[in-house]
């Protein structure tokens, strides 16, 4: 990074840690998630070992969206998942991106994407046996609403406001291990946690402490669509009672069906990393998709059919060509 960026992020009040910009090689790439728990982290676990067989070092880590994103444009990693609005929100300058430097923003500009990944979902739960039964009645108690700085808990709080209690939630920034452990112990009231269905870790929870999921009310979608930035990019997933029976083996509970606020997701990678790179890496991802559909009930839902569905920004001429030479262009 050069003095002058380093100067103007200090200024924005930004917090980044320096390491070798450019030391990743052309066979050495790292790939940012979300989380441990997300979609995006698992692909880039299967991807890699795709990736190898191409002759392609692949590391995977967990930053968290904007983070991640953030540490693309300095060189730190070079693949990062990142939600279609929330990208919009970097090139912009809005949201959880409003105090990055315009250096930054020109860097988000030339980020590219690879495919679209269908994503998991902000999962609200609270013990089965506490009083909190619907998405009202988190007034007055505690809530994890995921990492500091994450844009699921700046989501979470836009979305308690629109309930109209803001300040009557005591949102805190907890990760989604720690958060359902403190909900076990009864020092958490509810928590967030990204992922699809199943996730593993709310499996893992609901073994010891009986859990229900608690959905924000179809009718808020307008106003919660109006109060978040590029809204038009979220929807309210909803799964039906009968499969998350299923799929937790009755340890999650659900009155009706739930709802999840959730949005197209994009695999995005630094946009000068070379063609021939990024062609081999989409190319090694297509050709065993199978194998990557076979990792999980998430994963399974990956698709030529959907690879570029609700991205919000422009395809790397890598992917483009590999794209372009199956006939999907």
């Amino acid at each position: 990074m050069s003095n002058r960026l380093l100067r103007l992020a200090c200024a924005a009040g930004l917090t980044f840690t320096l390491g070798t910009a450019n030391a990743a090689s052309a066979a050495d790439l790292v790939f940012s998630g979300v989380s441990t728990t997300s979609d995006d982290y698992a692909l880039g676990v299967v991807w890699s070992g795709l990736a190898k067989e191409a002759d392609i070092d692949m590391t995977v880590v967990e930053n968290g969206s904007v983070a991640g994103l953030r540490k693309a444009v300095q060189g730190e990693v070079d693949l990062v998942g990142i939600g279609a609005p929330h990208y919009l929100d970097a090139v912009n300058g809005t949201a959880k991106f409003e105090q990055d430097p315009p250096e930054f923003r020109e860097g988000y500009e030339q980020m590219k994407v690879i495919l679209a990944l269908p994503t998991g979902m902000a999962q609200y739960v609270t013990p089965a046996d506490g009083d909190i039964k619907s998405f009202r009645d988190l007034a007055g108690h505690s809530v994890g609403i995921g990492r500091p700085g994450g844009n699921a808990g700046h989501v979470s709080k836009i979305l308690f406001g629109v309930y109209g209690m803001a300040d009557q939630v005591d949102g805190q920034h907890l990760e989604y291990g720690p958060a359902l452990e403190q909900l076990a112990s009864g020092t958490l009231d509810a928590t967030l946690v990204w992922g699809s269905i199943p996730t593993a870790a709310i499996d893992n929870a609901s073994r010891g402490t009986k859990l229900r999921f608690i959905s924000p009310d179809p009718e808020t979608l307008p106003a919660f669509r109006e109060a978040v930035t590029n809204g038009q990019y979220y929807v309210y997933q909803q799964v039906p009672e009968t499969t998350i029976n299923e799929v937790y083996g009755g340890r999650v509970v659900s009155d009706g069906p739930a709802r999840f606020w959730t949005f197209p997701y994009q695999i995005m990678v630094r946009g000068d990393l070379d063609e021939e790179m990024v062609y081999r890496l989409t190319k090694a991802l297509w050709e065993q998709i199978a194998k990557v559909n076979a990792q999980s009930a998430a994963l399974s839902l990956i698709s030529l059919d959907n690879a570029f569905e609700g991205i919000s920004g422009e395809l790397h001429p890598g992917a483009k060509r590999y794209y372009a030479e199956i006939g999907r262009l």
